[in-house]
C-alpha cells in the first residue's frame, strides 16, 4: 500500500536545518526513501558530464564524458517547485542528482543542492552545493561552491534549478503531476501564459479549445484528480471534463475572484487498470462567462488501499 509515510528516511524537522555530513549521507544512501523524479535515467550533455566528474574534481583530469546519464531525486518540500517552471524552493529542499557512467552504468559520484537559510549564499539563491562519491561514502565536497554555482546562475527563473529533464511523469511515491507548462494545446484561443504572475493554461474563451498530458502509468489503481483552477468574479458555472483511461469525471468551475487566483479542488476519482501510456484530456462542455477558467495543475495522487506495492 502507498502511503505517504514511506517517502521520508528522516523526520520531518530534519528538512529546516542543515544537515550535518553524517545526516547528509544518509540522505544519499537512503535515496529510494526520496521520490525519484527522473522515471529513467536522464541522458547528460557533454558539458555537465564533464564538470560533474570525480576526476576532474579530484585530479582535475578532463576528457570525454559525453553519454553519462543521471538519476533525479527530490525530498517533499521540492518536488511541486520542480514541476513548476517559475517554482520556488522552501528552506530544508533537497536535490540529488546520481551520476551513471557511460560504459557500465554504475554509479560513479552525486552531487546535490541543498535549500539553506535566507543570507547563507545570496549568489545562489541560498543553495548549498555538495559531492558525494560513488559509494555514498564520503561527502567530497560541500558549501558555498563557486563552480557548482557558476552551473546553474543560467536558471534563474527556476530558483537557480535547471528543470529541463522534468516531464510529465509517475513519481516513485506515486502521485502523477501534470503542470499547464507542458500541456499540448489544441484550439484557436487556449494558450500557457508563461509571464510569472500568470503561469497557466488560460484564454481558454472558445469552449471548443482543449488541452492534454500524455504520460507513463507504473502503477495500476485508483487515484483522486486534483485541479488547481482560476475564475473570474461572476465567471463560474462552465461544466469541464477530464478523460483519461476512458473514464470521465466532470464538475462545475468555481468563482474565485480572479482567474489567476488557484483554488486546489478534488473532481474525481481514475482508475487505471494496468501498467503504459496514457493522455489525460481537459474538454468544456460548456461555457458560462467570458473564459472557462485558468487552470494551473492537475495532479493525480494514489487513494490508499488502491495501489499495488511500489519498488522503491
Amino acid at each position: 500500500m502507498w502511503t505517504r509515510s514511506c517517502l521520508f528516511a528522516l523526520p520531518i524537522a530534519s528538512f529546516a536545518a542543515a544537515p550535518t555530513d553524517a545526516e547528509l549521507l544518509k540522505f544519499v544512501k537512503d535515496r529510494a526513501a526520496l521520490e525519484r523524479v527522473t522515471p529513467k535515467p536522464v541522458e547528460m550533455t557533454p558539458a555537465v558530464s564533464t564538470r560533474c566528474n570525480i576526476d576532474a574534481l579530484l585530479i582535475r583530469r578532463t576528457g570525454d564524458h559525453s553519454g553519462a546519464a543521471s538519476l533525479v531525486f527530490a525530498n517533499e518540500p521540492a518536488v511541486l517547485p520542480l514541476f513548476d517552471p517559475w517554482g520556488k524552493f522552501p528552506e530544508g529542499s533537497l536535490l540529488l542528482k546520481e551520476k551513471l557512467g557511460k560504459q557500465d552504468h554504475k554509479t560513479e559520484l552525486f552531487t546535490g543542492m541543498w535549500k539553506r537559510e535566507a543570507g547563507f549564499f545570496p549568489e545562489a539563491n541560498d543553495w548549498e552545493f555538495f559531492t558525494v562519491d560513488g559509494a555514498a561514502s564520503k561527502i567530497v565536497e560541500r558549501g558555498k561552491l563557486p563552480r557548482c554555482a557558476s552551473c546553474h546562475e543560467d536558471f534563474k527563473k527556476g530558483d537557480q534549478v535547471s528543470k529541463e529533464y522534468i516531464l510529465p511523469a509517475q513519481l516513485t511515491g506515486g502521485r502523477i503531476v501534470l503542470h499547464s507548462s507542458q500541456a499540448k494545446v489544441t484550439g484557436e484561443k487556449l494558450r500557457y501564459e508563461n509571464e510569472e504572475k500568470k503561469n497557466t493554461l488560460g484564454y481558454w474563451t472558445n469552449p471548443g479549445d482543449w488541452a492534454s498530458w500524455s504520460f507513463e502509468v507504473s502503477r495500476p489503481g485508483t487515484y483522486d484528480i486534483h485541479v488547481w483552477q482560476g475564475c473570474g468574479k461572476d465567471n463560474g458555472g462552465s461544466e469541464v471534463a477530464f478523460t483519461t483511461a476512458e473514464q470521465t469525471a466532470t464538475f462545475t468551475v468555481e468563482d474565485t475572484g480572479h482567474f489567476q487566483n488557484f483554488k486546489e479542488r478534488i473532481i474525481g476519482r481514475v482508475t487505471f487498470k494496468a501498467p503504459g501510456p496514457q493522455t489525460l484530456e481537459v474538454r468544456p462542455r460548456s461555457k458560462k462567462g467570458a473564459a472557462v477558467m485558468d487552470l494551473r495543475q492537475v495532479m493525480l495522487t494514489p487513494v490508499a488501499g488502491n495501489q499495488e506495492n511500489p519498488e522503491r
